[in-house]
């Protein structure tokens, strides 16, 4: 670098939109540029002289001190990315390019602040994953939930049950008073089961108007049978749309792990099994499934 270009370089640091700071081999930030408090909301005189990690989100720190001595130890130039707590709080994802000087020992690093883009990522990784009508996890997320459930399952040997709710009257709803209707009364279905359900429980729409449970706070069937009892009753409470009363009702299917042992789609499919058994028979109701169930159609596939 030639001595007019680095006359220049102070007034180029100055000017980047990225923060740049300059730390000791102890891990003292020694310089930071108008950037960094843009970014993070420290002046310079409020971060000079502080411990970088100071101001790295406490989970994020191991992983930060492993990513250092990659540079420091092995003589690599890695960017990594980890997480920050700005001044007011609020946390700040970021992506850095570090360079190690051996010479003067301390590390210059760059500062790209990625919060916007990682929002957007779990945002969309979010929408994939959920039923927007309800905001329930969709059939995918629900499945993955389930598998997960019964490895644990497994490991420590508890019971979990599995309830398939399909809504008598919902074509009727829809028929009758418009898709407005049949909206809200699905919106309205989920909170209400979301209500009555434990924090370990878990529910997801798969479409239409049918909805999975997923019962891991259970130890016994009759467990499961006063969960349904308030889940019917729950589910039954009156709702208004344009002054009328919409009629219906919930079927419900449940299967019982590792009475019956499968993996999340067989579970799945028993307990649809089971409510279209509750549904011939009446609905509002729930059935066990067992190997015994003989359905007419198409659902009946054993």
């Amino acid at each position: 670098m030639n001595k007019d270009t680095s006359d220049y370089l102070s007034d180029i640091i100055e000017l980047l939109l990225d923060a740049v700071c300059v730390v000791d081999a102890k891990g003292t930030l020694l310089f930071t540029n108008p950037a960094f408090e843009t970014i993070f909301g420290y002046a310079p005189e409020e971060a000079i002289n502080r411990n970088m990690l100071d101001f790295v989100y406490p989970e994020d720190r191991a992983k930060t001190i492993n990513a250092i001595n990659q540079i420091v130890v092995n003589d690599q130039h890695p960017r990594f990315e980890n997480r920050w707590v700005r001044k007011d709080g609020r946390v700040v994802h970021v992506l850095w390019s570090v360079y190690w000087s051996k010479e003067k020992q301390v590390r210059v690093a760059i500062a790209y602040d990625i919060t916007e883009q990682k929002n957007l990522e779990q945002k969309l990784i979010y929408m994939a994953g959920h039923d927007p009508l309800t905001d329930l996890p969709n059939r995918s997320f629900l499945t993955t939930q389930l598998e997960e459930s019964l490895s644990i399952a497994n490991t420590i040997s508890t019971v979990i049950a599995v309830l398939f709710i399909d809504i008598d009257g919902f074509k009727q709803v829809n028929d009758i008073h418009g898709h407005g209707a049949g909206d809200k009364l699905l919106k309205t279905i989920a909170m209400r089961i979301r209500h009555v359900l434990k924090k370990e429980d878990s529910v997801g729409r798969l479409g239409g108007d049918e909805f999975v449970v997923i019962l891991n706070s259970i130890k016994h069937k009759r467990d499961v049978i006063e969960m349904v009892d308030e889940l019917i009753t729950e589910i039954c409470q009156p709702l208004i749309y344009n002054d009328a009363e919409l009629i219906y009702s919930p079927s419900i299917g449940a299967v019982l792990f590792p009475e019956h042992y499968g993996d999340a789609e067989y579970l799945i499919q028993c307990a649809d099994k089971a409510m279209y058994k509750a549904k011939y028979e009446g609905g509002n109701r729930m059935v066990f499934y067992n190997d015994g169930i003989k359905l007419p159609g198409a659902k009946n596939t054993g």
